[in-house]
């Protein structure tokens, strides 16, 4: 797939696709089942901005540029979906317009982003870490890195190069942008240089090779906290739409509505109903006739 930091895509063409359209009435289910869900967590009054009905969603065929096709529904049938801004998995982050989330089990290692901006901020507070080492770290690693006390770290979100979302933590409580990274003392960076260095030539698959390569761009930068990049793991599987095919509207429409014809006035209803009943007093007349003839036999 190409690098969604590489530039600006081509647009999407409109063309058909290879494969047919799922069943509507499947469609339809699941939407609705769906939507009985999301109904139950928010009040009515909010419905028709998060939990619409069905007939407002137009069907589309979407050709990724991991050639897989995938079927998504639009409010409307004026926008196409490579115009419009679609989440993550699950309830993840918005993507860049025009990214689908498709995930491959030969997808590359997530890349390394500059951050470019920074946005909200939240506190998270952690109890103390156990005494015993997890499996994933060795003892005089644990030894370092362990929190003996509760505490509690800022995660800020961030906005990558490449448009994606991620979280960092800050290096204090207080921190903020504009103060800018903190540095390690030159003679801290020279050390942990070497050791890195040394740790790769006695175990080689420590680290991969673009994770080597960041970790020296930071020694290279002192070490800065937080880092000026951050891996992204949304771009590994977030694809672009190449192509777009129109299915139709999820409940069909009629092709033309009639007008809709205002009902009589008042007067005229009057004197239809005064007709009706004097046809009726007139039908009732006559029944009552037959039936004197009947009895006079």
């Amino acid at each position: 797939m190409a690098d969604p930091a590489a530039g600006v895509r081509p647009p999407a063409v409109a063309r058909r696709l290879p494969g047919r359209a799922r069943r509507r009435t499947d469609v339809l289910r699941e939407y609705e089942e769906f939507n009985s869900d999301r109904r139950r967590a928010i009040p009515p009054v909010l419905w028709p901005f998060f939990a619409p009905d069905p007939d407002r969603y137009y069907r589309w065929r979407v050709q990724l540029d991991c050639a897989c096709v995938k079927e998504l529904l639009t409010p409307g049938d004026r926008i196409p979906p490579s115009e419009r801004q679609w989440r993550g998995l699950g309830d993840g982050e918005a993507l860049p317009p025009g990214q689908v989330y498709c995930r491959h089990d030969d997808s590359a290692d997530a890349p390394y982003r500059d951050i470019v901006e920074w946005g909200d901020r939240r506190e998270v507070s952690f109890a103390a870490d156990p005494v015993e080492p997890p499996e994933w770290a060795d003892a005089d690693v644990w030894a370092v890195i362990r929190h003996d006390e509760a505490h509690t770290s800022a995660f800020w979100k961030v906005t990558l190069a490449c448009g994606h979302v991620e979280e960092v933590v800050a290096p204090a409580l207080d921190w903020k942008p504009d103060d800018g990274p903190r540095l390690a003392e030159a003679t801290r960076v020279k050390q942990m240089t070497e050791e890195f260095e040394q740790v790769w030539d006695s175990d080689p698959m420590l680290q991969s090779g673009h994770q080597r390569e960041h970790t020296r761009r930071m020694l290279a930068a002192g070490w800065p906290r937080p880092r000026p990049e951050r891996s992204c793991h949304t771009c590994p599987d977030a694809r672009a739409i190449v192509a777009y095919q129109r299915v139709g509207w999820l409940i069909p429409r009629n092709e033309a509505l009639k007008p809709e014809i205002p009902p009589p006035a008042r007067a005229v209803l009057e004197r239809r109903l005064r007709r009706a009943e004097a046809e009726a007093e007139r039908l009732r007349v006559q029944l009552a006739g037959h039936e004197e003839r009947r009895d006079a036999r």
